[in-house]
């Protein structure tokens, strides 16, 4: 049997410090403090909720929250006992965005990842550092009118099974046919077929869905749904999303065919190569 998806978990806000070190000591080890572990503290120990109540907060199960809640305390005791340092990171989780805009490119973009500070982003087109918070509302509901492209999400490239996937990216594309805005949501972390990201596309106005791999299921749903799909898409988010603009690319009408299988995302940074990996 495939092991079961993890639950990605939500994070309010990131932590105002990276890590903790003990005072004095010269030498110590380093003790990995998960972002969902600490906000499980902040929640529960900080803001005083009850487990039941956090858990609803990160949208997950109170057993859940329980067995992070146990793991973060644990590392406390570790670290204060055996005089180790903390750091704050890693994890399967995500945050409410922040908007921004490019001042190069004018390209508007949101941020979920809780690693990522504001001053190590860059444009997601054109790789520019020149950000700002964006907060015109008015202009963001005017997108939503607009033209809007689905592209399940691994490390920046397309991940070849689109139930499963770390992230979608949905892009915004106006009346010239250009790309002026990418959102990442969550993955809801289930088959495909049977979670609701068809209904959320549908209401989210998407009317195409660039993708790898796909099983019979969840391409009849989303054609329910009035979602054109594109399989046997690869590489970079941003290239992929170019070429399906410029008319270069067309459905391989092949499916997935390990669509019970697990799934490990595989990528190489910088070559423009994807691979999905399937075992079982």
């Amino acid at each position: 049997m495939s092991p079961r998806p993890k639950n990605i978990r939500k994070i309010s806000e990131a932590p105002q410090s990276i890590g903790f070190i003990p005072m004095k000591c010269k030498r110590y080890d380093t003790i990995e403090f998960h972002l969902e572990e600490y906000e499980s503290i902040r929640l529960c120990d900080y803001e005083m909720m009850t487990q039941a109540e956090a858990s609803v907060q990160m949208g997950i199960s109170r057993p859940t929250l329980t067995r992070i809640y146990a793991s973060a305390r644990q590392k406390i005791a570790r670290a204060l006992v055996e005089q180790s340092a903390i750091t704050i990171e890693g994890g399967k989780n995500y945050m409410e965005s922040d908007w921004y805009e490019c001042m190069d490119c004018g390209m508007i973009f949101n941020n979920i990842d809780p690693s990522l500070r504001p001053s190590t982003l860059t444009c997601p087109s054109c790789k520019s550092k020149q950000l700002k918070l964006y907060n015109e509302e008015k202009y963001l509901t005017k997108l939503q009118n607009m033209k809007k492209i689905a592209l399940p999400t691994c490390g920046g490239v397309i991940d070849n099974h689109f139930g499963h996937c770390e992230f979608y990216t949905i892009l915004t594309i106006n009346d010239e046919n250009q790309i002026v805005s990418t959102e990442t949501i969550p993955s809801p972390q289930g088959c495909g077929c049977k979670s609701n990201i068809a209904n959320k596309f549908e209401e989210d106005g998407v009317t195409v869905m660039l993708a790898g791999n796909m099983g019979a299921g969840a391409l009849q749903k989303l054609s329910n749904h009035g979602i054109e799909v594109v399989r046997g898409c690869s590489g970079p988010i941003m290239d992929v999303a170019k070429a399906y603009l410029d008319g270069q690319l067309a459905d391989s009408g092949i499916g997935c065919q390990h669509h019970d299988g697990d799934h490990e995302c595989g990528h190489h940074h910088g070559e423009g190569e994807h691979h999905c990996h399937h075992e079982g």
